[in-house]
C-alpha cells in the first residue's frame, strides 16, 4: 500500500506556464482543488504537503492515494487511466468543480485507507486525538522540477474518520480557514511567477505549520489552530513582500439594486472587514423599505469607517446626453436623499451605467465629491488606460482621484484564476497596487470567502479597504490623466434599441426641448422674487421638476403630455408674475411684453394671432409677416435684450409692412437679406444655401435611410451598371409656396423615401423650409408618414436628415454639457448644435435636441430622426449661418421667450430693458438661485484675511464658459451688490470677488462652471 498523499494533476508543465484563461466551471474545478487539498482532515491523513503534478505525467496508481483531477486536466491524461486509476485502490476526484462535492469525493480517500490498513491487518482501532500533537516530521523536497515531494521519512497514523465526530460549526469555520489557505496558497504561487520571481516559499516549515494547525483543528483547539494558521499566511504575506514589499489592496465593490436580494447586507454591515456599496439614493431607498434595519446598519458602519458608500445621483440617467442642469438636479437630488437615509452623502463618484465625461471631474468636486471611479461596469467606450489611483483631470483643468482598474467579477471562478495577472499588472504599473472586486449583496463563491477569510491572520493578497480609506491612505500618483472629449462615447442608444424601448431617439428630444422650457419658467419665478429683493423662492416648481427629471427614465415615457401642459401652464403664470413688476405704474396704450430668460440678446419670432394691425417697425421690432387673408399667421421678429424685456405696441392704425423687392419665396427659392435657399427638385431637400455675396454653396440637406451595407443600385438609362450605395434615395413629388409675405418665405415638398434596389417604398415625407427677414437662419421641419420602421442596430438602420458642406477641412465640433469639444470617428451625440467652422465660414446645425449623429466622410453628417421603437415622426432643424457662438444659435431656437398682452405701456423704464448683463458672449448664464450660508471655515492662515458672508438678502447666477476661453468677465447687475463671491454647487466659497459699480469683475477659466453669489444692502 502506498503512503497517504495527495496530488492535483494541473493542464501546465509548471506554475509558470498555470492556464489562468478559463471559463467559470473549469476554473471553479482547478481552484477547487487546491482548495480541498488543505482540509485538515486531508492534512492529517497524509502527513506531508499536497503536491500539483503535471497531468500528461501522472502518478503510478496505487491504494492510498488521493489524486484530485480538474475538469480542465482531463483531456491531458493518458486514456483509461481514471478507470485504472481506481480499479487499482486510488481515490481520484474527477468530472466535479463544485466545492462540496469534490471535498465529499476527497474525504472517502481517508474511509478507503482505514479499510486498506485493516485489510493487512494493522491497528485500525480509535486513535486518541493526543496522537497528533506531535511535531510534524521534517518533509525533504524531491522532484523540484515538477513540483512532488518524495516519500516521507516515517508513516504517520491513520485517522480513522468513522471514530472521530468533526461536524461541528467550530470545525467547518476553521476547516474553511484551511481552505482559504489553499487558495492563497495557489493564488501567491501563481503571482510570484507574474512577477518573474521563483517561489520562496518554504514549504517545509509552512506545511510542519500547517499540519500542526490541522492537528489542533481536529482536536477544536481554535486557539492553536489560529496560531499554526496565521504563521501560515504570514509566511505566505513574507513570500508576497519579497517581490512586492509594500502594501496592495482589496476593494470589494458590493452593488445594491432593488431586484437583487438585499437581506445579506445587513449581516455585511456588521462585519469587521472593509467593503464598499455602490448605489443610487432611489434604489437604496427602496432597499431599505424592504430590508428593516439596514439604514441603522449601513449607517452605523459608515460612521465606523467599515464601509464606503459611493454613488452620486439620485437615479442613473444617460448623463452624457442630459443639459448641464438635469445633472446637477440629480447629483444635489442624490445628495438630500442620501442625508435624509443615512446621515451623510458620499464623497467618491460612482455608477454602473456609463456616464462619463471629460466635463465631469469639475462638476463632481464642486459637488464635494472627493474622489471618483472612472471606469463603466456596463457597456461604452472610454480611455482604457487602467490606474488603481490617478489624478483625473477635466478639460477645464479640475483634477480628482480617480480609480480606473476594471474590476473582477467576484462571482465568477475565472476572476480568481485572473486574479494573480491582473494583480501583477497593477504591481509594474500603479504606484499603490490594487483590484475591485465587484459583486452582488447575495454572493456564494467560496474563493472570495477566501479572500476574506485571510483577513483575519494576514493579508498576503492584498489588505481589503473601502473606497473612502483608500483615497485617503495612499499617497497621490506623480502623472495626471487628461482624458479628450473623443475618447468617450456611450452605448445608450444601442441599449434602448436592445431592450425593446419606447421612442430611444424622441426621449431625449423632448426631455431638452421641455427641459429649456423649465428653465426658462424657473427663470420667471426667480427674476420676479430678485426685482422684489425677496429670497428665491427654492420650493417653487419642485414637483413639475422632479417629474421632468423621472420622465426620462419611464420606459414608456407616457406622462410627457400632461407634462407639458404643466410645464406651460407655470410658465405662463411664471411670465404673468415677472409682466407685473415690469409694468407696475405703466399707462398708455395695449401691447405685449416680450421676456427673454437669456443671457444674450435674440431675435425671436413672436407670433401675434389674430391682431388687426400690426405693430410698427421700430425699436426691438425688425420685421413683421402680416397678412389680412390669414391674421392667425401674423407675427414679428423683435429683437430682445439678454436677460430682459421688450414691449411692442398693439397699433390700431399701423400702416402695412410693404412687401420686398423681391419676393422671399418663389418657385423652388427662398431668400431674406442674407442668403438664397434654393429647393432640389429632385430631391425636394435643400440644393444649397447660399449668401448674396457669395459664390459658394454653404450647406445641402436632405431626408434618406440608411442600410446597414453598400447595395448594387442600376443606373438608370445604362443596361447593366450598377452604383454602390448604403443610402436610399428622396424623391420629390411636388412642391407648394405656402408664405411669400413681407418677412416670411415657406415653401412645402412632399415626396417618398425609396430603396433603389428593390424600388420598394421605405416612407412618405412631407418637408417645410422656411426662412425670415433679418435672421441669418433656415427653418426646417420635417414630417414622416407610411413608415417601414429600422430594425437592429440603431447606428445602421435609420432615418434620417443628412446635411453636407463644400469645405472638406471645416472642423465639426458638437457640445457636451453646452461647452464646444471635438469628436473622433464617425458616431456622436449632442443635443444642442453641430457646429461646421472654417477659417472664414461657420456653420451651425440646430437638431432641436436630436442627440444621435453620424459623420460620413469629410463634409457630411446625419442626424438620426428614426431607429427602431421610435412612434414620433415630426422633426425640426435650424441652420443658423455664421452664427459666432453656436450655444447662443441653439438655445434662441429652443428657449422660448415668453409673451404677456399688457393692457399699458410701455414700461416706465422704456420699451426695452435688462436685469443682468455678461460683456462676453461665450459665458452663458444658466439659472438664477438662493443664497446660501458659506460653509467652509477659514484655515488658520487665512482667519484674520478671511471675510464672513454677510446675511443681507441676495441671490445667486450660474455661469458657465463655453468656448474654451480663459478671459476676465463682468456681470453687471440692475442693482449695486455690496458683496460678491464665486462659490461651488454647495454653498461654499472659492473666491471672493471685486465690485466696480455695478459691475462684478470675474476671473473664468475654459469651460468651467460657477454659481456667483450677490448680496445687496438692505433697501
Amino acid at each position: 500500500m502506498h503512503s497517504p498523499d495527495i496530488q492535483i494533476l494541473i493542464p501546465s508543465h509548471s506554475l509558470d506556464d498555470f492556464p489562468t484563461e478559463q471559463t467559470d466551471d473549469l476554473a471553479a474545478s482547478l481552484l477547487n482543488a487546491f482548495a480541498i487539498a488543505f482540509h485538515p482532515r486531508l492534512l492529517a491523513w497524509t502527513g506531508e504537503m499536497p503536491r500539483w503534478r503535471r497531468a500528461d505525467d501522472p502518478p503510478i496508481p496505487g491504494s492510498g492515494q488521493l489524486v484530485i483531477v480538474p475538469t480542465v486536466s482531463a483531456d491531458w491524461l493518458p486514456c483509461s487511466w481514471i478507470d485504472d486509476a481506481r480499479k487499482a485502490g486510488t481515490t481520484v476526484v474527477s468530472g466535479l468543480s463544485e466545492r462540496s462535492e469534490m471535498l465529499k469525493v476527497a474525504l472517502t480517500a481517508i474511509d478507503k485507507s482505514t479499510e486498506d490498513r485493516a485489510a493487512d491487518g494493522e491497528n485500525a482501532g480509535e486513535l486518541p486525538v493526543e496522537a497528533f500533537s506531535d511535531p510534524a516530521p521534517e518533509i525533504p523536497l524531491s522532484g523540484a522540477g515538477v513540483g512532488l515531494a518524495g516519500e516521507p521519512d516515517s508513516q504517520l497514523p491513520v485517522l480513522e474518520s468513522e471514530n472521530t465526530d468533526l461536524a461541528t460549526p467550530l470545525f467547518d469555520d476553521l476547516a474553511a480557514d484551511f481552505m482559504a489557505l489553499g487558495t492563497c496558497w495557489l493564488l501567491v504561487e501563481i503571482l510570484t511567477r507574474k512577477m518573474r520571481q521563483f517561489g520562496n516559499i518554504d514549504e517545509t516549515r509552512f506545511f510542519q505549520r500547517a499540519h500542526a494547525g490541522a492537528k489542533a483543528a481536529i482536536a477544536e483547539d481554535r486557539e492553536t489552530a489560529e496560531a499554526h494558521l496565521s504563521g501560515c499566511f504570514e509566511m505566505l504575506l513574507e513570500a508576497r513582500e519579497r517581490f512586492y514589499p509594500v502594501e496592495c489592496y482589496l476593494l470589494d465593490l458590493c452593488l445594491a439594486v432593488p431586484d437583487v436580494e438585499s437581506a445579506p447586507l445587513v449581516e455585511d454591515a456588521r462585519q469587521s472587514i472593509p467593503w464598499s456599496l455602490l448605489a443610487t439614493s432611489q434604489d437604496l431607498k427602496a432597499i431599505c423599505e424592504k430590508t428593516p434595519g439596514l439604514a441603522t446598519e449601513l449607517s452605523s458602519a459608515w460612521n465606523a469607517g467599515r464601509i464606503s458608500v459611493l454613488g452620486g445621483e439620485d437615479e442613473e440617467a444617460s448623463l452624457p446626453l442630459l443639459p448641464l442642469e438635469s445633472l446637477l438636479y440629480h447629483l444635489e437630488r442624490g445628495r438630500s436623499e442620501w442625508l435624509s437615509l443615512v446621515g451623510r452623502s458620499p464623497t467618491v463618484w460612482g455608477r454602473r451605467r456609463f456616464g462619463l465625461t471629460p466635463l465631469l471631474p469639475q462638476i463632481l468636486v464642486k459637488s464635494g465629491f472627493l474622489a471618483a471611479m472612472h471606469v463603466v461596469l456596463d457597456d461604452g467606450i472610454y480611455p482604457d488606460a487602467e490606474y488603481t489611483k490617478l489624478r483625473w483631470r477635466g478639460v477645464d483643468g479640475t483634477l480628482i482621484d480617480a480609480f480606473s482598474r476594471i474590476p473582477l467579477a467576484a462571482e465568477g471562478a475565472s476572476s480568481y484564476l485572473r486574479f494573480p495577472a491582473r494583480m501583477a499588472e497593477s504591481m509594474d504599473q500603479d504606484h499603490v497596487a490594487g483590484l475591485i472586486l465587484a459583486r452582488w449583496p447575495d454572493i456564494e463563491a467560496p474563493w472570495y470567502h477566501d479572500l476574506r477569510r485571510s483577513q483575519k491572520y494576514a493579508p498576503c493578497l492584498g489588505r481589503f479597504i473601502s473606497f473612502d480609506r483608500f483615497f485617503e491612505e495612499t499617497e497621490l500618483p506623480g502623472q495626471h490623466s487628461t482624458h479628450k472629449p473623443n475618447e468617450y462615447f456611450s452605448p445608450i442608444l444601442i441599449q434602448h434599441v436592445a431592450r425593446r424601448e419606447k421612442d430611444p431617439i424622441q426621449r431625449y428630444t423632448l426631455h431638452n426641448r421641455l427641459r429649456r422650457q423649465w428653465d426658462a419658467t424657473a427663470w420667471c419665478h426667480a427674476a420676479a422674487d430678485a426685482l422684489m429683493n425677496r429670497p428665491i423662492d427654492v420650493q417653487f416648481g419642485q414637483e413639475v421638476e422632479t417629474r421632468l427629471e423621472s420622465a426620462l427614465l419611464d420606459r414608456e415615457f407616457s406622462t410627457a403630455e400632461q407634462l407639458e401642459s404643466d410645464l406651460l401652464e407655470a410658465q405662463n403664470g411664471g411670465a404673468r408674475r415677472l409682466a407685473r413688476i415690469i409694468m407696475h405704474g405703466a399707462t398708455g396704450e395695449r401691447g405685449f411684453l416680450v421676456l427673454n430668460p437669456l443671457s444674450f440678446t435674440r431675435r425671436v419670432v413672436v407670433p401675434l394671432p389674430g391682431i388687426k394691425s400690426p405693430p410698427p417697425i421700430s425699436g426691438p421690432v425688425k420685421a413683421i409677416e402680416f397678412n389680412p387673408a390669414h391674421p392667425e399667421l401674423t407675427a414679428c421678429v423683435v429683437e430682445v435684450p439678454g436677460n430682459g424685456y421688450a414691449w411692442i405696441p398693439e397699433a390700431s392704425q399701423s400702416p402695412r409692412p410693404a412687401l420686398p423687392k423681391q419676393p422671399l419665396a418663389e418657385d423652388w427659392l427662398l431668400r431674406n437679406d442674407h442668403f438664397e435657399v434654393a429647393i432640389n427638385e429632385r430631391t425636394g431637400g435643400i440644393a444649397h444655401v447660399r449668401l448674396h455675396n457669395q459664390r459658394a454653396k454653404r450647406v445641402s440637406q436632405q431626408l434618406s435611410f440608411r442600410f446597414p451595407r453598400e447595395r448594387a443600385i442600376p443606373v438608370v438609362d445604362q443596361p447593366g451598371e450598377t452604383t454602390k450605395s448604403q443610402y436610399a434615395e428622396m424623391r420629390c413629388l411636388g412642391h407648394e409656396v405656402v408664405r411669400s409675405g413681407t418677412a416670411c418665405g415657406e415653401i412645402v415638398t412632399f415626396g417618398e423615401i425609396i430603396d433603389q434596389a428593390k424600388s420598394q417604398r421605405l416612407a412618405a415625407y412631407r418637408q417645410t423650409v422656411r426662412v425670415w427677414r433679418t435672421r441669418p437662419t433656415v427653418d426646417i421641419e420635417v414630417e414622416l408618414t407610411d413608415v417601414v420602421m429600422p430594425e437592429g442596430d440603431p447606428w445602421n438602420n435609420y432615418f434620417a436628415s443628412r446635411f453636407a458642406w463644400s469645405d472638406s477641412t471645416a472642423v465639426v465640433t458638437r457640445s457636451i454639457y453646452h461647452s464646444a469639444q471635438n469628436f473622433a470617428g464617425e458616431r456622436f451625440e449632442t443635443s444642442d448644435y453641430i457646429e461646421v467652422a472654417s477659417e472664414d465660414e461657420r456653420m451651425t446645425i440646430v437638431p432641436h435636441g436630436l442627440a444621435f449623429h453620424r459623420k460620413t466622410g469629410d463634409r457630411m453628417v446625419d442626424s438620426l430622426l428614426l431607429v427602431a421603437g421610435d412612434t414620433v415622426r415630426k422633426f425640426k432643424f435650424t441652420i443658423a449661418i455664421d452664427a459666432l457662438y453656436p450655444l447662443e444659435a441653439a438655445w434662441n431656437e429652443l428657449t422660448p421667450a415668453p409673451v404677456v398682452p399688457t393692457e399699458v405701456g410701455p414700461p416706465r423704464t422704456g420699451a426695452t430693458g435688462w436685469f443682468f448683463h455678461l460683456d462676453s458672449r461665450h459665458v452663458q448664464m444658466t439659472r438664477l438661485l438662493p443664497v446660501e450660508t458659506d460653509k467652509t471655515p477659514p484655515s488658520p492662515l487665512e482667519q484674520f484675511e478671511h471675510t464672513s458672508v454677510p446675511n443681507d438678502p441676495g441671490f445667486a447666477i450660474r455661469l458657465i464658459e463655453t468656448e474654451g476661453l480663459s478671459k476676465p468677465v463682468k456681470l453687471r447687475c440692475f442693482r449695486q451688490p455690496t458683496f460678491a463671491r464665486k462659490r461651488d454647487f454647495r454653498g461654499e466659497t472659492l473666491s471672493e470677488l471685486r465690485i466696480e459699480g455695478d459691475a462684478v469683475l470675474i476671473d473664468l477659466t475654459a469651460f468651467e462652471i460657477v454659481d456667483i453669489e450677490l448680496r445687496f444692502g438692505q433697501v
